[in-house]
């Protein structure tokens, strides 16, 4: 039997393992990847899970301890910085529930990439604005946008390290501070790993970068803006009513956040004729994925885009439609 043949599925869209994997988005292939290595090795007892977690920021340096004493984070000074990002790598162990969080992670995040991140690339002007604003609409069809029209992988990198860095400080410099005791011990504190919380934030701004787009939950058609709040009420009753699914609400807050500063705070500056940024895609990355992906910056002049050269570029539009969940 040719082995590429049983993997590959021939390289036909329907195909096997590998091509459903390439055919997946830069971001979301790395994400999932990752995601799926990490897990792996863990269950496999390769790595221990314990040298993954993120209880306290301190497990970074190696003050923690981690997850038990037998974990080399007890060593103090040790500097682990990789459980800033493997926290948000590990599903548990494999099961139904690593099943459905991995199934989620692709749907939402291929759905959410593909149709198009929101942008938060800054505009580099060469010249006086163009006239004609409706050039110049971006997010949310802000015609005073100050980013660029379209999202892109730069855009999403930049958004899953602002949703990484909002989730950790939040777990710990601030949903301490806001819940009481009882309710954060009980459906808080034991959180380790942040997955989840992850997804449902992608899920969320997803939700209201495309509102109107219908969604398939289990046989149910809604509009994606209700997608989140399904998800909530399933999980709570899959708690029997008992728990709330903080991991998911975490994510949608810091989900929310990201949204009103990318989106709603330049609509509101631009009513009143002004033009700010709260947030915004760093040259670094941006300049770092179009390496990756072969291209070269693309900058503004009067409206139009343009490569370095001069030359313009058409855009990409892409069309999709499915089913999330279902």
């Amino acid at each position: 039997m040719n082995m590429n043949n049983f993997f590959d599925g021939g390289g036909g869209i329907a195909g096997g393992p590998i091509t459903w994997f390439r055919s997946l988005p830069p971001v979301t292939r790395i994400w999932f990847g990752s995601t799926l290595v990490v897990t792996a090795l863990a269950n496999l007892e390769v790595i221990q899970w314990t040298d993954l977690d993120l209880t306290h920021l301190y497990d970074v340096i190696g003050k923690g301890g981690g997850g038990s004493n037998n974990s080399s984070s007890i060593i103090f000074g040790r500097l682990e910085a990789w459980r800033l990002i493997t926290c948000f790598l590990y599903v548990g162990k494999f099961g139904w529930n690593s099943i459905v969080n991995l199934h989620l992670l692709t749907q939402i995040s291929s759905r959410y990439e593909t149709m198009g991140p929101i942008c938060t690339r800054r505009r580099i002007l060469l010249g006086e604005a163009p006239q004609e604003p409706q050039q110049q609409r971006s997010n949310n069809n802000n015609i005073n946008s100050p980013y660029y029209p379209k999202g892109e992988t730069s855009d999403y990198a930049f958004t899953l390290l602002f949703g990484m860095t909002g989730i950790i400080l939040s777990q710990f410099y601030l949903l301490p501070y806001i819940l009481s005791p009882s309710f954060f011990n009980t459906t808080f504190h034991y959180y380790r790993f942040f997955h989840r919380h992850l997804t449902f934030y992608i899920l969320y701004i997803w939700s209201k970068h495309y509102p109107q787009h219908n969604v398939n939950l289990f046989g149910a058609v809604m509009p994606a803006a209700y997608l989140p709040y399904a998800y909530l009420v399933m999980g709570y009753a899959m708690n029997h009513g008992e728990v709330v699914p903080m991991d998911m609400v975490h994510g949608m807050l810091v989900g929310h956040l990201y949204y009103y500063l990318a989106c709603v705070v330049p609509i509101v500056l631009g009513r009143r004729g002004r033009v700010a940024m709260m947030i915004w895609t760093p040259v670094v990355l941006i300049d770092f994925c179009d390496w990756l992906e072969g291209r070269r910056r693309v900058i503004d002049v009067g409206g139009s885009t343009t490569d370095d050269n001069g030359g313009d570029i058409e855009p990409i539009v892409v069309d999709t439609e499915g089913v999330i969940g279902g």
